[in-house]
């Protein structure tokens, strides 16, 4: 006895899948043809979002392998559950900083807990985001003002560098708040260290001159390579320049 599938059953059920997960009939349909542009284009992608991602994992908390992890996990996610072929997913230097100013506190120092505590915030929020879509309640964010939204952009990127000269100097800096940083920095400046000031500096150096005269390099890997051979070569680890170090392989 011969069975046939009805054309029109596997239409619907290409139609549900298609809704839940719009970019699955894209990798199922997916042409050979497209591989080359879409492997430039995924390595264009990378050597951006790996160095960024490494360096907001470190702004939000975390070891830097968590930049890796979120650098492409949620790229995965989003090419099949996404419905934009254009829209590239990865973590926000604002997003980062409002995590480590919300849970730091709450945390106390425990690297445990502020895990689980990041983990609890970022899965809520998620649930937040798919509710609210449910709700179209995307038009809200067209009652914020340009004024608010320039202020607040401003704000967390006064915040952000702000934080970050400790590390450009070599010394810690445990204040928190704008102005107790600037307070802090002005009390240790006699502290600056040398050679990491200098790594420093060369290394916003390159970036700013990759920028400008290579637009077609991007310039924030041509900055991180560039600074790792500079302290890698003249062995700058051993004379206090802080550095990664050896990050931790496998699944997290």
């Amino acid at each position: 006895m011969m069975t046939t599938t009805d054309p029109s059953h596997t239409r619907t059920l290409t139609d549900r899948l298609a809704r839940l997960a719009p970019g699955l009939p894209a990798l199922l349909g997916y042409r050979r043809a497209d591989l080359p542009h879409d492997l430039m284009a995924g390595l264009s992608v990378a050597a951006v979002a790996l160095p960024v991602g490494v360096a907001y994992a470190q702004l939000a908390g975390f070891n830097p392998v968590v930049g890796l992890y979120v650098s492409i996990l949620p790229l995965l996610a989003y090419a099949l559950f996404g419905t934009s072929r254009q829209l590239v997913v990865g973590p926000d230097a604002a997003t980062c900083a409002l995590v480590a100013a919300a849970v730091t506190p709450l945390a106390g120092g425990d690297q445990a807990l502020y895990l689980s505590l990041t983990m609890t915030m970022t899965t809520l929020a998620g649930l937040f985001c798919i509710g609210a879509s449910f709700l179209r309640l995307g038009a809200v964010a067209d009652f914020l003002s340009k004024p608010i939204l320039v202020g607040f952009l401003n704000g967390i990127s006064l915040y952000i560098l702000v934080g970050q000269f400790g590390k450009l100097i070599g010394f810690p800096i445990t204040a928190t708040g704008i102005t107790p940083k600037l307070v802090e920095l002005a009390q240790k400046i006699h502290q600056t260290h040398g050679p990491t000031l200098a790594v420093g500096v060369a290394t916003l150096v390159i970036y700013n001159v990759s920028k400008r005269y290579l637009p077609r390099w991007p310039a924030p890997l041509v900055a991180l390579v560039s600074s790792g051979l500079i302290v890698a070569l003249l062995g700058l680890d051993g004379r206090g320049v802080a550095v990664v170090g050896a990050v931790p392989a496998g699944l997290p």
